[in-house]
């Protein structure tokens, strides 16, 4: 499950009518969590909605290696 906020849960919704949602804390207000399914269409929505790119290169050469 990802946690998403209401925003990106309505355009989620929106998109995507056929993704289920689970909300936490129905009875207060403002304690309250969405998570969705991880999907495919819903990871790629996603990322397009919070504008992330990972740009990193696949393998230990992130920056955090150890040299000696």
């Amino acid at each position: 499950m990802i946690e998403v906020n209401k925003k990106e849960k309505e355009v989620i919704s929106k998109r995507l009518p056929s993704v289920h949602f689970v909300r936490t804390m129905k009875q207060k207000s403002k304690r309250h969590h969405y998570y969705c399914e991880e999907t495919v269409p819903v990871f790629q929505l996603l990322n397009q909605l919070r504008g992330g790119t990972d740009d990193r290169k696949d393998g230990a050469n992130n920056g955090y290696r150890k040299t000696k």
